[in-house]
């Protein structure tokens, strides 16, 4: 029916495991605790009030920018090298995606991983570059690169899905994984 090929690398991980940090509700909680951060380093500063206020101003500053910006890129880094060193041998991996009539069947370096049965499949979402056929309220499922299609190709495959199983809800994924 449709079958969909990819290499599993760092940027492919990176683009559809990592959220647009600025895109996410709670970064405002963490702009507002840096603009706290800065402005209490700085006004502690120039009160000559003792170093430990000034260090609170400083470690608020520094949380936020580590929280709101650095953390989930760098947690979905570990997340990638560790599971390329436990199970594929420090090498990227082969994912194939082959979409049928009873089941999504998914090869990982050329050997059956998994086999999704279409009354799993909760949700179909669509990013700029992937779709995503989520199996349960985690966000996992199924990933389908756009450009990789080697037997079909994308807005077929979105028409198929519409027309074959339009009890699934189909719709566009959320804006801060939309890559």
């Amino acid at each position: 029916m449709f079958i969909n090929e990819y290499v599993m690398d760092r940027r492919r991980f990176d683009k559809w495991a990592t959220p647009k940090f600025w895109k996410l509700p709670i970064f405002y909680v963490y702009c507002f605790i840096f603009a706290a951060g800065v402005f209490g380093w700085i006004y502690f500063d120039k009160v000559d009030a003792p170093a430990r206020w000034q260090t609170i101003g400083a470690f608020l500053t520094f949380v936020a920018v580590y929280r709101g910006v650095f953390f989930r890129w760098m947690h979905a880094d570990k997340t990638f090298r560790l599971t390329r060193q436990k199970y594929f041998n420090d090498q990227n991996w082969t994912c194939k995606v082959i979409v049928g009539d009873k089941n999504i069947t998914l090869y990982i370096n050329g050997k059956v991983n998994n086999k999704v049965e279409w009354k799993e499949i909760l949700k179909f979402e669509e990013a700029k570059s992937f779709f995503r056929l989520t199996t349960d309220g985690y966000n996992e499922g199924v990933m389908l690169d756009k450009a990789s299609f080697t037997e079909g190709d994308a807005d077929s495959f979105r028409q198929w899905m519409l027309d074959h199983h339009s009890e699934i809800d189909y719709g566009p994924i959320a804006p801060m994984f939309d890559k």
